[in-house]
């Protein structure tokens, strides 16, 4: 094989490792009844995987979510729901294009949220009910 044509596999498998999205080898994404089913009116733990720091998130019967950073206490509220594509979707206030993700079990019980290929966010723990009185 010529070195062009080994260059050339080396690049697709190079690129094909980038592009395939995040949960293709680990798990399958949550179908919609299970999205559904796992934050319906529920709160929970988080972790945001940029600076590993962490929150809490209620994401309400009616639809809506508050979300509170432990660190400064800063509060968000907005939007859930789930999109045509079965994507867990939260669309803050005062923002006008809603953020999506995929979400993929782990084998420990916590969930990736995955944007893109790009894991964003982790829910580590969630309990029945508005337990943090958000």
């Amino acid at each position: 094989m010529s070195p062009a044509a080994l260059r050339t596999i080396f690049v697709t498998l190079l690129l094909y490792s980038v592009i395939v999205p995040a949960w293709s080898a680990e798990s399958e994404p949550l179908s919609r009844e299970e999205l559904y089913d796992l934050v319906y009116d529920k709160t929970a733990d988080c972790r945001k995987e940029k600076d590993q720091s962490t929150c809490v998130n209620y994401f309400s019967a009616d639809g809506e979510i508050a979300q509170v950073l432990h660190k400064t206490g800063k509060r968000k509220d907005g939007r859930w729901f789930l999109d045509d594509s079965d994507r867990l979707c939260i669309l803050w206030n005062g923002k006008i294009k809603p953020y999506c993700f995929v979400v993929t079990e782990n084998d420990d019980g916590t969930y990736n949220m995955v944007k893109r290929g790009k894991h964003i966010s982790t829910m580590l723990k969630l309990y029945e009910g508005n337990t943090e009185k958000l």
